[in-house]
């Protein structure tokens, strides 16, 4: 199962989302706060099962929120853009358009149920990031 890993450094606080492989499938920006970097996690298991793929290669485009597809000759990379059009998370590089493909789907599927632990010190920590609700 995959899970949330926040860290806090120096700079501020950002969460990666790793696979049940220990693979960093994204990593997110820096946050200034805990509770930031917390309502990012929130918004990531909330879109990144539903929103749209937008395929740049391709041409395709669309309104916010979605995942875009982004890059060409052996360098491929996502991201997934809120409603307001930042970019939430982002993944790759990969060498070709087909494993970044795999990666968006590991990471649609991956997000949910994904436990939260703070990495601290050389050890993990549950962590409760709040109670998640999806509108329908």
């Amino acid at each position: 199962m995959a899970q949330f890993i926040i860290t806090r450094d120096g700079r501020g606080v950002f969460f990666t989302l790793r696979s049940d492989k220990e693979r960093t499938l994204v990593s997110s920006k820096c946050y200034a706060t805990l509770d930031a970097c917390k309502k990012g996690i929130c918004s990531m298991v909330f879109y990144a099962p539903i929103v749209p793929l937008c395929d740049v290669t391709a041409g395709e485009s669309g309104p916010n929120p979605k995942m875009e597809l982004t890059g060409g000759g052996g360098a491929y990379s996502y991201a997934l853009k809120a409603p307001n059009g930042k970019t939430v998370v982002e993944g790759g590089p990969y060498e070709s358009k087909k494993a970044c493909l795999r990666a968006i789907s590991m990471l649609r599927s991956g997000v949910q149920g994904a436990p939260v632990v703070m990495h601290e010190a050389a050890q993990r920590k549950p962590l409760t990031v709040g109670k998640l609700i999806r509108d329908k």
